[in-house]
């Protein structure tokens, strides 16, 4: 039988929708319907922002979130097709479907993958919900919310591995509508290819993604960050995203590292521009990017001062390393991660697609340093946490500013 949770959601429909889920699961569990998930609560604290010449900006509040509630269920129909569902109620709100997919598989090397598909891409796209199963809180800069540079979603993904004489290669194949979405003649294209080797403790890999033509932003301005790499005040983008990435064991110890390169040859929507002029408070650099004569009235922008062209590369790094102690009270393990990012298009306003971190610098650059330690009682509880330090510059003075983050989440299930 399943446990008992008490659970306190925002809307009464939800708490009727995930009741009738459990109740389905508990009779189905009796075949080969595998079921299992996890949750997590979280609480962050951003402090005042610092430079030489004192505090910028205000602090943030004490935040307490709930970002993954997910239910997995996979179901074997037979030796050669399964299904996957991933139900999501972050925040305690509406369950949302977060991916799914069907897949056939005619041998280890060859599978064919239908749905709303996480893309196999660099180290973490496919395990960011399992929050508890990896060292740190938050993503790679790669996939931070804020200033994502490809979308982690795919349609169809044809996938496999063949074994080597001493590891063995692994790829995966993806194309779906496109960023944004169905745009006539483009036709996008994914890929990742990894070889493990040294009986696991070690991989090396490269992951890419193609627009394969014009790609267009998924929310408009003033609707908030987007779920693409496409920016919102874009007419239209062709770019293509590369990089690598290895992770190696050495014992308890694991230490990973990716790069990644995005290249962008954009037409900026001048209607757009002319919002972001007036509303978004861009500083001087982000203004001389948009317009031909940065030094023009804001209420006086028009069309025509509007550079609507413009080519940009978006790029990140991270290293990160975590070291895991048994003990007796459970497993216990300290992580140090050092994060660089750099987009020179990006606005601070998250409410106008930017995010507040490469956006508030004046070259769109930042470094975060992170430490932090994991504390597992058992394989099913991960409490984290952690800080961070941000660096960049702004109005000419280098300024940062740490954040903490306490993250306490489960594994249930099969």
């Amino acid at each position: 039988m399943l446990n008992v949770f008490t659970i306190r959601l925002k809307h009464a429909g939800m708490f009727i929708i995930l009741i009738t889920t459990f109740l389905t699961l508990e009779l189905s569990a009796q075949n080969k319907l595998n079921i299992y998930g996890y949750f997590s609560t979280r609480l962050e604290k951003q402090y005042e922002t610092t430079g030489p010449s004192g505090t910028i900006d205000e602090a943030s509040p004490y935040e307490w979130t709930s970002p993954f509630f997910n239910i997995m269920m996979q179901d074997q129909l037979n030796e050669s097709f399964k299904v996957f569902i991933n139900l999501n109620g972050a925040d305690a709100g509406n369950l949302s479907l977060r991916n799914y997919w069907g897949e056939y598989s005619l041998n280890n090397m060859l599978n064919f993958r239908i749905g709303k598909i996480y893309r196999k891409f660099g180290l973490y796209n496919e395990i960011l919900d399992a929050v508890p199963t990896y060292y740190g809180i938050e993503p790679p800069e790669l996939f931070d919310g804020d200033h994502l540079m490809i979308s982690r979603t795919t349609t169809a993904m044809v996938y496999g591995s063949f074994d080597l004489p001493e590891g063995f290669l692994s790829y995966s194949l993806t194309t779906d509508n496109g960023e944004g979405g169905t745009v006539k003649n483009a036709i996008p294209i994914g890929f990742d290819f990894n070889y493990s080797f040294g009986a696991g403790d070690y991989k090396i890999g490269t992951s890419g993604y193609f627009s394969g033509g014009t790609a267009v932003p998924d929310v408009g301005v003033g609707d908030g960050s987007p779920k693409s790499g496409v920016l919102p005040w874009m007419a239209a983008d062709h770019f293509n995203v590369l990089g690598g990435y290895a992770e190696m064991t050495f014992g308890d110890l694991l230490v990973q590292t990716e790069y990644w390169r995005s290249e962008h040859n954009a037409q900026r929507d001048p209607g757009s521009v002319i919002t972001l002029v007036q509303n978004a408070g861009l500083n001087s650099t982000q203004l001389s990017r948009f317009l031909i004569n940065p030094a023009v009235n804001p209420s006086a922008v028009t069309q025509a001062d509007v550079v609507k062209f413009t080519n940009y590369a978006i790029q990140t790094w991270y290293v990160r390393a975590g070291y895991s102690f048994d003990t007796k009270i459970g497993e216990i393990a300290p992580y140090v991660q050092w994060d660089w990012y750099s987009n020179p298009e990006t606005i601070a306003k998250k409410k106008y697609g930017g995010d507040n971190e490469a956006g508030v610098a004046d070259d769109g650059v930042f470094n975060k340093s992170t430490v932090g330690i994991v504390y597992r009682p058992t394989p099913e509880v991960a409490v984290k946490f952690d800080q961070s330090f941000h660096f960049y510059t702004q109005g000419g003075q280098s300024v940062h500013y740490p954040e903490i983050r306490l993250d306490i989440s489960y594994i249930f299930g099969n």
